[in-house]
């Protein structure tokens, strides 16, 4: 569960898609077609299911706990542009999420849904990252003991936790400042990103020493979500680029 899924209805939609996604294969038609998820980001005016950007949060954190490579940040900012369609992604990437943008404030609120539900998926990846690194560190033995009983390695983890912790809990400030003037969304996106970015390489560098020389083989789900969450946080500008947002 996420920081961002706040109400009892948000709570039942991140459970009801941690129970039906599988490891990384769902297809767009299973995902999302099959499932309504693709009415969100239209209107209830509109026969949608509204345009609540905390939603598309939550469905972008279950797609990166399940590893489910889908365009669907770039589908919902599309959707909330006006794009409209059926069986498909309105957009499958962000060139051209930012061509439907008819004005500079509409192309920069774009970008900010972008890289916030790019952060919610990469909070989604770090979860299940740790997740995994905690069991096999319960399995794995060295000197006939597990190696979550070593004392350097249990730090470690415990330092992953506080940087997941940290990215999710930014999200949901992020998340919260679209509701606010357009410095303050700016200020906290980029805050987001580049805790996310963090997020991204402690986690996934950390998961990856705690299984050792399997970490990346394909064997493992892990080099996938890795993989996943560091080609997200090297998209949206650089965390460079954030920072210097955030301090202009």
């Amino acid at each position: 569960m996420t920081a961002f899924a706040r109400t009892d209805e948000q709570r039942m939609l991140a459970e009801t898609l941690d129970a039906s996604l599988g490891a990384g294969d769902a297809d767009w038609e299973a995902a999302v077609t099959a499932t309504g998820l693709d009415s969100l980001g239209v209107p209830a005016e509109e026969e949608g299911l509204g345009t609540d950007l905390r939603d598309a949060a939550v469905v972008a954190a279950a797609f990166g706990r399940a590893n489910v490579v889908l365009p669907w940040a770039e589908h919902w900012v599309a959707t909330r542009l006006g794009a409209r369609g059926a069986g498909a992604p309105r957009a499958d990437s962000p060139a051209a999420v930012l061509a439907l943008a008819n004005s500079e404030d509409k192309r920069r609120w774009a970008e900010d849904a972008l890289t916030v539900l790019h952060c919610a998926e990469i909070v989604g990846l770090g979860r299940s990252m740790l997740r995994d690194a905690a069991l096999f560190s319960k399995e794995r033995k060295q000197f006939g003991v597990a190696i979550a009983s070593f004392q350097a390695l249990r730090h470690r983890m415990a330092d992953m936790a506080m940087i997941l912790e940290q990215a999710d809990a930014i999200t949901a400030i992020a998340i919260t400042a679209f509701d606010s003037d357009d410095q303050a969304r700016a200020r906290a996106v980029s805050a987001a990103r580049v805790v996310c970015d963090d997020a991204a390489r402690l986690l996934g560098e950390g998961a990856v020493q705690i299984h050792g020389a399997m970490g990346l083989t394909a064997e493992l789900r892990l080099g996938g979500y890795f993989r996943r969450a560091r080609l997200l946080a090297q998209g949206d500008g650089t965390a460079r680029a954030h920072l210097r947002r955030y301090a202009a």
